[in-house]
C-alpha cells in the first residue's frame, strides 16, 4: 500500500509526464510509416500483454497479428521486434551496418560502462572484437591445437561420469566445468578440476547473472531505472560482476609477473603485450586498458561456457526423451568410429550425428530474443520507418520455429537436417548463433565443442532416466532467464548396451558408396540425357567455324569427350602419347570443354615465348574459380594480375628476392635444418614435414617478417592443408568437377579443398590483422606490411578500380605462399631421393663440395665452382618434372600456331612433361643424367629446352628465389650428411614414381642421414 502515500503518488506523476515526453521522440515523425504495435498504456506501456518470464513467446504470438516487424513499449521504451527467418535476415545480413549497435539498457550499463565486446558500440567494440578474433585464433580457435585440448577434456568428463557408477546425477556444473576449461585455457593458459571451489564458485556467479538478467525483476529495472533501489536481482548482479571482476583482477596480476612479449602463454598475455604497446606509444585514447580487459575476459568466459554447457544438457535430455534417437547416433557413431577417438574430421561422415546435434540447437533455441540491437541510422524494413537509436529485438525464437522454414517447428525433428538420401544438409534458417555483424564471434568453437563433446559421450554412454522415472516425466519446459538452459534433472550414464553386428552382406555393401549406384534411377538418367543436350550445344562454339584449320585430335564420344582415353592420374603420359600421333598441337576435349595441347619445346617456346601476349591468360576452371574467384595472381587475369604480378615481384625484390639479405635467411634456415636432421643421430626418419617446413620458411619471412619452429602446431597445419590442396587439384575426383561441374555435390575432393582454402583464409586474415595493429609506413617489416600501406593509399585516392582490397590480399598472400614453397621442397625431396638411388653420384657431388668449399658456409658465389652440383640440381629439376601439365594457359585472341587456327579464349595445356622429356632435346630423357648439363670438359652449359618454372609472361614470379633456396639446400645438406635407405632397404627398393597430384612429390620415403667425417 506505500503507493497510496503523497510522496508515491506525486512520484508516479512525474513518471507520466516524463512518459508522454519521453515517447515523443519515436511518435514526433507521424508523417513517416512507422511499425504498427498494440497500443500501449500509460506508464507501463504494453507490459500487460507480456509473458514477462518468457516475453519471447509473447512477441511470437503479437507476429502473427501486427506481422514481422512491430513495435511494443515497455515502460517508456519502444522497441521494434522483428519477427521470422527473412526479415532477421534481411535486417541482420542484408542491412548489418543499419542493425549493427546495441541499445543503452539501464542493468547492461551498470555491469559493463560501455567495455568490452558484447555490449559495446563503436571503435572500442570493433578494436575488442578484431582483437579478440585474432587472438582465439592465434590460440588455436577452429584448428587442431584447441581440438586436441578438447579431445583431453572429454577424456576428464567421461572419467567424471564413470565415477558415478550408473547412479543419478545433475550434470549441469560438471558440464559447465568442462566447457568453461576449453575457453579457460585459452584466457588464463590453465584448467581446473571439476571439484576446484574457486572455480565451482566462477561458474555458478555466471549462472546466476545470466538467470538473473532474464528475471521479470531484472526486466522492471530496465523498464523503471529510477526504481532501481527496489529491485535486489539488479544489485545481486553487479554483486557478482565484482565478484568476478576481482578474480579476473588477479589472474591479471599473476600474468602481469611473468610477462614475456616472446612467451605469450594466453589471451590475457596477448592483452597485457598490447596494453604496454599502446602505453609506449602514448595513445590517449587506447583501448587496451583495465576496463576493456575485465569486460572483454567476463565477455569471452561467459559466452564461451554457458550456451554450449546449457545445448550439450539439452541435448543429454533430448536423448532420454526419445531413446530411439539415442540408439540411431550411438549406431552411426559405433558404424563410423567404432572405439575410436572422435575427430572433427568424423562429422562429415556421421550425417545423422550431425544432424540431431543442430536440431538440439535450433530445438533448445538457446537465446530465444537474441542479444539486443540497435540501429545506427533511420532505416527502411518492409516499408517501415525505424529512427536512428531504436531499439531492436530480432526474434531468434521466430527464426527457428518459423513454419515457413521448419516442416516441423515445434517438433524435435532432426530430419529437418537431413535429405531424402540421409545425407547432412545446411538450413539457411538455422541461426543460433545470430547473423551479421554481431554474430557470436566464438561460433567456430562452439560447434567444434558441441561435436566432440556430444559424440563423445554418446559413444561412451547411454543416457537414461533416473530410478522411478520413465522418458514420459521429463520435461522440457525451459528454465527462465536470459538464455533458456532445460529445467534441472537427474540422469544415469550406463556403458552403452551392445550393438548388432552388421551382417556380412551390409559389409560387402558398405565398401560400394551409394553415389556409385546413383545413376541406374530415372532422374540421374534424366540428368544424363539433359547433358548430353548441352554438350551438343557446348561443342558448336569451337566447331563453328569449321573452314578454318583446327587442329586435330581424337574424336570425342558424346558427354564425356576423350576422358575414356585419359589416365585420371597421370593425364601428361596419357598427353604425351597422343602427341606421337596427332602431332605437338591437338585438341582434347574433357567433357564439355575442348583444349588444345602443346607438346615439344619448340612448340611451347613459340606459344610461350614468341606469341607471349597472345597466350598470356588463364582458362576459367570451375576449381580455380571456386578457389580464387579470378583474384591474386596465379588464376586471375586483365589489370588485376598485372597489378598483383608487377607489385608482388617488386615486393619480393625489395625484401631480398635475388639479394644478399635473402641468401642470408636461406643459410640462416640451413642451420635450422641441418639441426633437425642431426637430431635423428642416423636412425631413417621422413622427411616431407621438416623439408616442406624449412622452405616455407624463407618465404614465411618475407611474407610476415617472421619464421616458425618445425614443430610449431600452427605451422605444421598450415603446411599440411598446402600439401593437401596440391595433392587434391589433380586428383580424378576434382579433374571430373572441372568437366562436370555440375557435379560438384559428389566432389569430396573439392569440397576439401575449399574448406582447406577458407583455413588458409583464415590464418592471412589473422595476420593481416596482427600487422595492421602495429602497422606504420616508415616502418614495414614484411610483404604484409606493403600490401596493407598500398591499401590505404589506394582508397586514400578514392580510386573506384581498387586492387588492393582484402579477396586479392589473401589470394595474392595464398599464391606466394603455395608457390614458394611446395614446388621447391618436393625438388629437395627428389634430389635427395635421387643421391640414395644413385649414391655414386651422390659421392661425385660430395667430393667436389669438400675440394671446392672444403667446411666452409656454402654461398652462391660458390654456384659457378661447382659445375658437377650444379649440373644434378638441375637434372633433379628435369627429371622431377614437378609440374608437368604447367598451369594451364588460354589465349586472348584468335590465334595461328604450327599452321592451326585456334579461336580466342581456348583452353591451352603448354605440357612442360613433353619439354623436359623432350626426346629432340635430351640426349636421355627417361633417365637421370647430370652430363645433360656439362659439356665434354666438365663445365656447366645451359640447355634452351630446360624450363622447370615454364616460360614467357606466365613464369613463375619466384625463380630466382627458388634457384637460390635449390642451390643452397641442397649443397649445405649434402655437404654436411650421406644419404642412405632406411635399415632394410637398398637403393633397388627406392621407388621412383611420382605420387599423383598438381605436383609431382616423390612416394613418400624414409632416409638416414648419417654425418659426414
Amino acid at each position: 500500500m506505500a503507493w497510496l502515500d503523497p510522496i508515491s503518488v506525486l512520484f508516479l506523476f512525474a513518471l507520466t509526464l516524463a512518459f508522454l515526453w519521453k515517447r515523443s521522440s519515436f511518435r514526433k515523425s507521424s508523417s513517416k510509416n512507422l511499425p504498427p504495435g498494440p497500443r500501449p498504456l500509460p506508464l507501463i506501456g504494453n507490459l500487460h500483454l507480456m509473458d514477462v518470464k518468457r516475453p519471447y513467446r509473447t512477441m511470437l504470438k503479437l507476429s502473427k497479428q501486427y506481422g514481422p516487424v512491430f513495435s511494443i513499449q515497455m515502460g517508456f521504451q519502444k522497441m521494434v521486434v522483428l519477427a521470422g527467418y527473412k526479415t532477421v535476415k534481411d535486417a541482420l545480413v542484408n542491412q548489418a551496418d543499419a542493425f549493427a549497435d546495441r541499445p543503452m539498457i539501464p542493468i547492461f550499463e551498470d555491469f559493463q560502462h560501455g567495455h568490452g565486446i558484447v555490449l559495446s558500440n563503436g571503435e572500442n567494440w570493433k578494436a575488442m572484437r578484431r582483437f579478440a578474433i585474432a587472438t582465439l585464433r592465434d590460440y588455436g580457435m577452429g584448428k587442431k591445437t584447441i581440438e586436441d585440448r578438447i579431445v583431453e577434456e572429454c577424456h576428464f568428463l567421461i572419467q567424471k561420469f564413470e565415477s558415478f557408477e550408473g547412479k543419478p546425477f545433475e550434470s549441469t556444473t560438471i558440464m559447465n566445468a568442462a566447457v568453461a576449461n576449453i575457453i579457460v585455457s585459452i584466457l588464463l593458459g590453465k584448467r581446473y578440476e571439476y571439484e576446484d571451489p574457486t572455480f565451482i564458485r566462477l561458474l555458478n556467479l555466471f549462472n546466476e547473472n545470466i538467470r538473473l538478467v532474464g528475471s521479470p525483476s531484472v526486466v522492471l529495472y530496465n523498464m523503471f531505472p529510477a526504481l532501481g533501489f527496489l529491485s535486489g536481482d539488479h544489485k545481486t548482479v553487479l554483486k557478482h560482476r565484482d565478484e568476478l571482476y576481482a578474480f579476473i583482477e588477479t589472474a591479471f596480476l599473476e600474468h602481469l609477473k611473468e610477462l614475456d612479449v616472446n612467451d605469450q602463454r594466453s589471451f590475457i598475455d596477448a592483452f597485457l603485450i598490447q596494453q604496454q604497446e599502446e602505453k609506449n606509444k602514448n595513445q590517449s585514447n587506447g583501448f587496451f586498458h583495465n576496463e576493456n580487459l575485465k569486460a572483454v575476459v567476463e565477455n569471452l568466459f561467459g559466452a564461451g561456457m554457458e550456451t554450449t554447457s546449457t545445448t550439450l544438457r539439452w541435448g543429454l535430455l533430448l536423448m532420454m526423451k526419445y531413446p530411439e534417437i539415442q540408439k540411431k547416433v550411438q549406431e552411426e557413431i559405433t558404424k563410423v568410429i567404432g572405439s575410436a577417438q572422435p575427430r572433427i574430421e568424423h562429422r562429415a561422415k556421421l550425417p545423422y550425428t550431425d544432424a540431431v546435434i543442430h536440431e538440439v540447437q535450433r530445438f533448445a533455441n538457446i537465446v530465444p530474443t537474441n542479444v539486443p540491437h540497435a540501429t545506427t541510422a533511420d532505416v527502411t524494413l518492409e516499408d517501415y520507418f525505424i529512427p536512428k537509436g531504436t531499439h531492436i529485438i530480432p526474434l531468434l525464437y521466430s527464426v527457428l520455429y518459423d513454419e515457413s522454414e521448419w516442416e516441423k517447428p515445434l517438433k524435435f525433428y532432426p530430419e529437418h537436417f537431413l535429405d531424402s538420401e540421409g545425407k547432412f544438409v545446411k538450413r539457411d534458417a538455422f541461426l543460433p548463433f545470430s547473423a551479421g555483424r554481431r554474430v557470436c564471434a566464438g561460433e567456430t568453437l562452439a560447434k567444434m565443442e558441441l561435436f566432440l563433446f556430444f559424440v563423445t559421450l554418446l559413444q561412451t554412454f547411454t543416457f537414461q532416466t533416473a530410478p522411478g522415472k520413465s522418458k514420459e516425466d521429463l520435461d522440457l519446459t525451459p528454465a527462465v532467464g536470459f538464455t533458456t538452459p532445460p529445467i534441472p534433472f537427474s540422469c544415469c550414464a550406463l556403458p552403452p548396451k551392445a550393438v548388432i553386428l552388421f551382417t556380412i552382406k551390409h559389409s560387402l555393401l558398405s565398401h560400394i558408396h551409394p553415389q556409385e549406384m546413383a545413376w541406374l534411377d530415372p532422374i540421374s538418367v534424366l540428368f544424363l540425357f539433359a547433358l548430353t543436350l548441352a554438350f551438343l550445344w557446348g561443342k558448336s562454339y569451337f566447331w563453328k567455324s569449321s573452314v578454318k584449320n583446327l587442329p586435330p585430335g581424337p574424336r570425342p564420344l558424346p558427354l564425356i569427350g576423350n576422358l575414356h582415353l585419359m589416365d585420371l592420374k597421370r593425364p601428361y603420359r596419357t598427353i604425351l602419347k597422343l602427341s606421337k600421333q596427332y602431332g605437338p598441337v591437338f585438341s582434347f576435349q574433357m567433357g564439355f570443354k575442348k583444349m588444345v595441347i602443346l607438346t615439344g619445346y619448340k612448340t611451347v617456346k613459340e606459344a610461350l615465348v614468341n606469341q607471349g601476349d597472345a597466350f598470356a591468360d588463364r582458362p576459367k576452371t570451375p576449381m580455380s574459380e571456386d578457389f580464387n574467384h579470378g583474384h591474386g595472381i596465379v588464376f586471375s587475369n586483365g589489370e588485376n594480375w598485372k597489378v598483383m604480378r608487377r607489385f608482388a615481384i617488386t615486393t619480393l625484390r625489395d625484401y631480398g628476392m635475388g639479394k644478399k639479405t635473402i641468401e642470408d635467411k636461406i643459410v640462416e634456415e640451413c642451420h635450422s635444418l641441418i639441426q633437425k636432421f642431426e637430431s635423428f643421430e642416423g636412425k631413417p626418419f621422413e622427411m616431407t614435414t621438416i623439408m616442406t617446413a624449412a622452405v616455407a620458411n624463407i618465404i614465411t619471412s618475407i611474407l610476415l617478417g617472421k619464421r616458425y619452429e618445425y614443430e610449431d602446431p600452427t605451422f605444421i597445419r598450415l603446411l599440411n592443408l598446402f600439401l593437401e590442396m596440391s595433392q587434391l587439384a589433380e586428383t580424378p575426383s576434382v579433374m571430373l568437377y572441372n568437366v562436370f561441374p555440375a557435379l560438384g555435390f559428389l566432389s569430396g575432393g573439392r569440397k576439401t579443398i575449399l574448406k582447406d582454402r577458407d583455413e588458409v583464409y583464415a590464418f592471412i586474415e589473422a595476420a593481416f590483422l596482427e600487422r595492421l595493429k602495429e602497422l606504420d609506413a616508415n616502418d614495414q617489416r614484411s610483404f604484409i606490411d606493403a600490401f596493407l600501406i598500398q591499401q590505404q593509399e589506394e582508397k586514400n585516392k578514392n580510386q573506384s578500380n581498387e586492387f588492393f582490397h582484402n579477396e586479392n590480399f589473401k589470394a595474392v598472400v595464398e599464391n606466394l605462399f603455395g608457390a614458394g614453397m611446395e614446388t621447391t621442397s618436393n625438388t629437395l625431396r627428389w634430389g635427395l631421393l635421387l643421391m640414395m638411388k644413385y649414391p655414386e653420384i651422390q659421392k661425385k657431388v660430395q667430393e667436389e663440395i669438400a675440394k671446392v668449399i672444403g667446411s666452409a658456409q656454402p654461398r652462391i658465389e660458390h654456384r659457378a665452382k661447382l659445375p658437377y652440383t650444379d649440373a644434378v640440381i638441375h637434372e633433379v629439376q628435369r627429371f622431377a618434372n614437378i609440374v608437368p601439365m604447367n598451369v594451364p594457359h588460354a589465349t586472348t585472341a584468335d590465334v595461328t600456331l604450327g599452321d592451326y587456327f585456334i579461336p580466342k579464349g581456348t583452353h591451352i595445356i603448354p605440357l612442360l612433361y613433353s619439354v623436359l622429356y623432350d626426346e629432340s632435346e635430351w640426349e636421355k630423357p627417361f633417365k637421370f643424367y647430370p652430363e645433360h648439363f656439362l659439356d665434354s670438359e666438365g663445365k656447366f652449359v645451359k640447355r634452351d629446352a630446360f624450363m622447370p618454372f615454364s616460360a614467357g609472361r606466365r613464369v613463375c614470379a619466384g625463380e630466382t628465389l627458388a634457384k637460390m633456396e635449390l642451390f643452397l639446400f641442397f649443397v649445405s645438406l649434402l655437404q654436411k650428411f650421406t644419404f642412405q635407405p632406411a635399415p632394410g632397404k637398398s637403393k633397388e627398393d627406392l621407388d621412383l614414381t611420382p605420387a599423383v597430384g598438381f605436383t609431382t612429390p616423390p612416394m613418400p620415403f624414409s632416409c638416414c642421414a648419417l654425418p659426414r667425417s
